[in-house]
This record gives C-alpha cells, sequence and structure tokens, in this order.
C-alpha cells in the first residue's frame, strides 16, 4: 500500500512544478514545458500502474511512462542546447522526433506482440501492482536510444566548452552529471531488482536543476539587457582581457588599439577618448578604423553585436 502513496505523491508533486514553472517563469521554454509535462505522464503512469488489477490495465499504464520516458532525452537534450547556444537545425529536430515515436512505437507494442515483452505478468508487491518481465528481441531498441541521447548530450556540452559558447567548466560538469546520473539510476534498476521506482524521484530532481540553472541563465541574460556589459558564464562582468580571450579575431591589435577599443567598449566619444589618451582626434580616429578593419565591422553598433557586448 505505501508504495502506491507514495507514486501519488510523486505525481502530484510533478504536477504542482507544471503549475509553478507556468506562474512564476515568465520566459517560457516550450521544452522545458515538455520536460515537466513528461515527467509527470512518467510519474502517473507509475502511479496507475501501482494502483490497478488488471493486467490489461497495467499494460496501459506502462505505456504511459513510456511515453514520458521517450520524450524526457528529446526534452534534455534541446534544453542543454539551448544552455549550451547550440543552434538547433529543424532537419535534425524532425529526425530526432520521428526516432523518439518509432521507440516509443516499439516500446508500445506490449501486449500486442512480442517484440519488446516476450511474456509479463502482473503481481502485488506491498499492496503495489508490478509488471514481471521477459524482454523480447526489441527491448534493447531503448537502451540504444538512451545511450545514443546519452552521447549527444555529452558533445553538445563538451563541444561548447571548448568553444566557450556561454558555458564554464563548472556548468559543464553540472550538466554532464545531471545528464549521467538519470542513466546511472536506471542501469542500477536494471542490474538489481527492485520494488520500486527510482526514477520517478531521479526525474524531479533533474527538473529542479535544470530549472535553476534556466533561471541563472535569464537573470544573466537581463544583466546584458539592462547595460551590464559582456557577462561570463558563472554572471561576472567580464574584462577587456577575458572579452579578448573570448573573441579570438581580437587578439591581433596593438596595445594602443586596446587602449582605445576599452574605451569604445565604455562607449566614451572619439573626441574624449583623444583627451584621456593625450592624442588627436585623427589618430584615435586611425586607431578606431584599424580596429574595424580588423574585426570586419563598419560601426560601434557592428562591434557590439560581433562580440555580443552591450555597452
Amino acid at each position: 500500500m505505501y508504495l502506491k502513496v507514495i507514486y501519488g505523491i510523486i505525481a502530484i508533486i510533478s504536477l504542482i512544478l507544471i503549475a509553478g514553472y507556468y506562474i512564476f517563469i515568465k520566459k517560457k521554454n516550450v521544452w522545458f514545458m515538455l520536460l515537466y509535462i513528461s515527467v509527470f505522464i512518467v510519474n502517473a503512469g507509475y502511479f496507475a500502474l501501482a494502483s490497478t488489477g488488471s493486467l490489461n490495465e497495467a499494460l496501459m499504464a506502462n505505456r504511459i511512462s513510456y511515453l514520458g520516458s521517450v520524450l524526457l532525452p528529446l526534452c534534455m537534450l534541446m534544453i542543454i542546447m539551448d544552455v549550451c547556444k547550440c543552434e538547433k537545425k529543424k532537419a535534425v529536430l524532425i529526425v530526432a522526433i520521428c526516432v523518439s515515436a518509432v521507440v516509443f512505437l516499439i516500446a508500445a507494442s506490449q501486449g500486442y506482440c512480442d517484440w519488446y515483452y516476450e511474456h509479463v505478468i502482473l503481481v502485488s508487491i506491498n499492496g503495489a501492482s508490478r509488471l514481471l518481465k521477459v524482454y523480447g528481441p526489441l527491448h534493447n531498441v531503448y537502451y540504444v536510444y538512451l545511450f545514443t541521447y546519452l552521447i549527444a548530450m555529452v558533445c553538445i556540452i563538451l563541444f561548447a566548452y571548448i568553444r566557450k559558447k556561454a558555458i564554464d567548466y563548472k556548468r559543464a560538469i553540472f550538466l554532464t552529471l545531471i545528464v549521467t546520473g538519470n542513466i546511472f539510476v536506471w542501469l542500477i534498476e536494471q542490474l538489481i531488482d527492485m520494488d520500486f521506482e527510482f526514477l520517478s524521484i531521479s526525474y524531479i530532481v533533474t527538473e529542479i536543476f535544470l530549472l535553476f540553472m534556466y533561471m541563472v541563465l535569464q537573470d544573466i541574460e537581463k544583466i546584458k539587457r539592462s547595460g551590464g556589459g559582456n557577462v561570463s558564464p558563472d554572471g561576472r562582468i567580464m574584462s577587456l582581457e577575458e572579452i579578448i580571450e573570448s573573441n579570438p579575431e581580437l587578439s591581433n591589435l596593438t596595445g594602443r588599439e586596446k587602449e582605445v577599443l576599452k574605451l569604445i567598449l565604455e562607449d566614451v566619444k572619439r573626441k574624449d577618448i583623444a583627451d584621456r589618451l593625450s592624442v588627436s582626434e585623427n589618430t584615435i580616429k586611425k586607431h578606431t578604423a584599424n580596429i574595424f578593419s580588423k574585426l570586419e565591422v563598419a560601426s560601434r553598433k557592428e562591434l557590439y553585436d560581433k562580440i555580443e557586448y552591450r555597452p
């Protein structure tokens, strides 16, 4: 009986998190919303399975939980691509959705053919119903599906870190742990026969952590829009040296050009730059022209846009 109650509580928490996200997050992200809905679907399926007394109903509940489980990796991949500022090509997204649909149809074949489960029976453990399964020949498709997404997510995180696309090493490690954590819990459940689906809790922890990271990134974007200048992945205002390091095309500037650039980034007028550096305005004009030429821009606005700077 207590397992049924626990699954019910977890399903309610999942529903509350959906409402909380919708109410408190102003800038909505469709993949975050789908992630929250997927977690609720998984946990609702677990609760329905634990509560049923019929094999057919149990198989239907199991299909419901698989629907959420198949959607989760897709949503997490899209969220990580957003966090890492990786372009989501439409063709890749369509292929990913189609693959997810195929994997779900294979998993949903349980009860109709022996592709996914060769044999299944319904038992009661601690007052909760549970399916005992003998896996079929296509059950490994789900394993391949999960590990393919795991590899894709880790590769995107590493690529973003190497290319310094708005992600520092702490965030890279944090994201990697989130991604691999669920897979680790799932593997333990496959290797050890347990009465409780710990993934139900792991999924909730994952969405809370991802939401926290997304809120931090939203705050960083807010700083940028409010005139905070260049912001590092950990939320600090970046120094000129850090800006140059994150934009390799700036590294070939001369010492004087870097001085001029620093003042340009502070939105100081040309005449005032000349006064500060004790040179003529024409000299500053020449240095500015050299800076623009090396960066292949024609104005301060283009310069700010190219290095993603907000003065």
